[in-house]
């Protein structure tokens, strides 16, 4: 059985940080199977490779990414950008007199 988003009391409307097949399939309005089809074909990421194998979870952030078709560098966040230049040496612009 697929858990809709609307019968987890417990965190309302916000989707968690990392989701499992079943929370991220029911926050799609899609099947657990169409989720594994959709993750075999590349259309969703594949898991965090910082749980264990037994227990996949998605980030969100990145499963949101990867459908709207947006880049990590494609985000406003000030941090992100930062970090993504991070270590970059800087031009140093000269003035041709």
């Amino acid at each position: 059985m697929t858990l809709r988003k609307t019968d987890n009391l417990l965190r309302g409307s916000r989707t968690p940080a990392y989701v499992d097949r079943e929370t991220g399939a029911a926050e799609l309005l899609i099947s657990t199977d169409t989720w594994d089809q959709w993750v075999k074909d590349g259309r969703i990421p594949p898991p965090s490779d910082t749980f264990p194998s037994g227990t996949p979870r998605w980030r969100w952030e990145d499963v949101d990414r990867k459908l709207s078709g947006k880049k990590a560098t494609d985000t406003n966040d000030a941090a992100i950008a930062g970090a993504a230049n991070f270590g970059k040496k800087k031009r140093i612009r000269r003035d041709v007199a």
